[in-house]
């Protein structure tokens, strides 16, 4: 039986109520669901940033370096086309991959093939992450990778030039992989040096040494972040306080990328993709 208003209009019974709820629901998550599910995720942002080094050798002044972080590949799409495109405008000196390269084996091959696209002259360096391991491909990443040319540091280091080395560890959020103090040896006390670590957890793993510059990933920028939630809170320890951007970790500047993939659910809500161009300048 259909009510009426006390002006004599009808009133909606519970069930037009209920599907004018419905209604009213599917029209507000159709363009969040556009947004977070299509645009977002394909709207790499190209982030700048200085890069002050102690005693950088005057020559390596304005030296460029791109980072990227978290491809997390099931299958190149248009979306690593554009991260290809936006790193060979820039055209960097070094790129630096941050990890979770793929989530699962099969996604190697186009992971190589993504990574043959790009050509620094100072070569592209990356580390492991959590997901390579998940998916049992920590070996095989850094064989089949290294085609591409893509050289994986784990608890280790380089001259990538002559008075700067670039470290990298393995993935600090397993808790039992990351070896900073092996990932040091030899490179002499005071030099310019640049950490490459997958996950922000690396600031609790530091052992008292310190770096001029520190990379990192893992997080996506907490991926999802709405008023009164932030994808950040499903992270422990430091990877829910370095979420993105700069901060000062144990006394070292950390950079954390946001990455360009997306895990779990394949969406982003204020927390875009990113590649970030770093120049080098002396400190």
């Amino acid at each position: 039986m259909r009510m009426r208003h006390p002006s004599g209009r009808s009133m909606p019974s519970r069930r037009q109520f209920l599907f004018g709820c419905l209604g009213a629901g599917v029209a507000v998550a159709a363009p969040v669901g556009w947004y977070g599910g299509i645009y977002e995720p394909n709207d790499i942002e190209v982030t700048r940033r200085a890069m002050p080094i102690k005693n950088l050798p005057a020559r390596l002044e304005g030296t460029t370096a791109i980072q990227i972080s978290d491809l997390h590949l099931h299958e190149a799409d248009a979306r690593h086309t554009r991260m290809i495109d936006l790193i060979n405008q820039e055209n960097p000196d070094y790129v630096f991959f941050t990890g979770d390269l793929i989530n699962e084996q099969s996604a190697i091959g186009q992971a190589a093939d993504v990574f043959r696209a790009i050509h620094p002259p100072g070569g592209i360096w990356a580390v492991i992450g959590n997901s390579d391991r998940t998916a049992g491909a920590v070996d095989l990443v850094q064989t089949q990778l290294h085609s591409a040319k893509v050289r994986y540091l784990r608890n280790a280091n380089t001259q990538i030039e002559s008075g700067l080395w670039l470290v990298g560890v393995d993935d600090p959020s397993d808790y039992v992989s990351a070896d900073v103090g092996a990932a040091l040896e030899g490179v002499p006390s005071g030099a310019p040096t640049i950490l490459l670590a997958h996950s922000p957890d690396i600031a609790d793993q530091l052992n008292g040494a310190r770096f001029d510059f520190m990379l990192a990933g893992h997080t996506h920028g907490g991926q999802v972040n709405l008023p009164f939630f932030s994808g950040a809170w499903l992270h422990d320890g430091p990877s829910s306080e370095y979420v993105s951007g700069l901060y000062s970790a144990s006394g070292s500047p950390l950079y954390v990328n946001r990455g360009i993939g997306t895990q779990r659910v394949p969406i982003r809500i204020g927390a875009r993709p990113e590649i970030t161009v770093f120049t080098f300048h002396g400190a």
